[in-house]
């Protein structure tokens, strides 16, 4: 990545309009990079908005407005504004400008024709970027066409592709990806002290280890030497721990407490002695709190919490539209790898997958207890 980071910071220095672009629903890992790469690019002047987005649904980070105000509060990129006139109506036979002090007076001379207000009219032009950084975006096909822009934007501009995800496409000219095991902030603080040339304050390295600790599941899952590094690093800027670990567990929202308590009264110990943690959350579950199955990992984490630690913990959930049952599998790296071999399914970060799409409970349950038993 050494070489990455040089063309990074090698592009950066010649870049002053800059884009972020996050994907639809980024957890706090990808926020507290956003925030942080936000902060140090406004550190060395540059100019930094955000593609209209996609990331307006960032209820962990609810009870922590002011930590994450850049990017739940996202400044557009500035445009260039185009004044026109119709010439044919209109012949102009001499254009130019005059600058003062406090404005800039284009001055039109007509041919013959007397110039009205009405003669003009008024539009933004193109997205005035030298530069786009996506974090957490493995592919840029399925969110660009969502991102409020021209498409040949993503082909002319410069990108900077930050991610941690195994099918990530390296579409980039420059590729800062990492295993599912590096957590994006950690990757981040790389990137602003070696490519943008800052140092984070202790606000900001609270920030960048809260992302470490949230995507690491606070240091439970095994992680590379580096991780350490890089939050024992943190801590000497000046992180606050107990703040980060706060931020890393998120803000939890009423109606979420409430389908957190459903699963708790449905959870159960593996009969087999496998050491395996089950819970439940049924359709009308996610109808009657008003949530939906977006927050699976949420209620499995808070789950095991309370019911500490095993060898895996597992939630079904049931679709309220489809009905169909699918699953989330909390456990180490060694243990998912085993299980997305037998099950494919898909990895949030390193100790969470979600996994299959069954008929009902039961088969759910069988299917996944044999493979669990079969790898334990």
């Amino acid at each position: 990545m050494d070489t990455e980071l040089a063309k990074a910071k090698e592009l950066l220095a010649k870049s002053e309009h800059i884009a972020l672009l996050l994907p639809e629903k980024p957890g706090v890992d990808c926020l507290a990079a956003a925030e942080a790469i936000a902060h140090a690019l406004d550190a060395r002047g540059k100019h930094v908005g955000f593609l209209p987005s996609t990331h307006q649904e960032a209820s962990e980070t609810a009870g922590f407005p002011e930590t994450f105000g850049t990017v739940l509060n996202p400044t557009p990129l500035t445009r260039e504004f185009i004044i026109s006139i119709a010439t044919s109506q209109v012949p102009v036979a001499e254009l130019r400008y005059e600058k003062h002090d406090d404005r800039i007076e284009i001055i039109l001379s007509p041919k013959a024709t007397p110039i009205r207000e009405d003669s003009f009219s008024f539009r933004e032009g193109k997205v005035q970027c030298d530069c786009l950084i996506t974090i957490g975006i493995p592919d840029i096909e399925a969110i660009s066409a969502r991102s409020g822009v021209a498409p040949e934007f993503f082909t002319e501009t410069p990108i900077i592709a930050i991610g941690n995800d195994a099918a990530h496409k390296k579409y980039g000219e420059i590729n800062l990806v990492s295993s599912a095991e590096t957590p994006l902030s950690e990757i981040a603080y790389s990137f602003a002290t070696r490519a943008i040339g800052t140092k984070p304050d202790a606000a900001n390295a609270t920030l960048l280890l809260a992302g470490i600790l949230r995507h690491t599941d606070l240091f439970r899952s095994p992680v590379g030497k580096e991780t350490h590094t890089a939050a024992s690093e943190l801590l000497s800027f000046g992180a606050d721990a107990r703040r980060a670990r706060a931020i890393a567990r998120g803000s939890r929202p009423f109606a979420l407490m409430q389908l957190i308590a459903r699963a708790q009264v449905r959870s159960k110990e593996d009969s087999t002695g496998a050491s395996v943690l089950w819970s439940f959350l049924t359709a009308e579950d996610f109808e009657k709190t008003g949530r939906s199955p977006a927050d699976a990992t949420d209620v499995l984490r808070a789950v095991r919490d309370v019911f500490g630690e095993r060898r895996a913990s597992v939630l079904l959930y049931q679709d309220p539209q489809m009905k169909r049952v699918h699953a989330a599998v909390l456990a180490d790296t060694a243990l998912l790898a085993a299980l997305s071999a037998r099950e494919p399914g898909s990895p949030q970060d390193a100790s969470l997958l979600l996994v299959g799409d069954f008929e009902n409970f039961i088969s759910a349950e069988e299917r996944l207890s044999a493979l669990l038993r079969e790898i334990l």
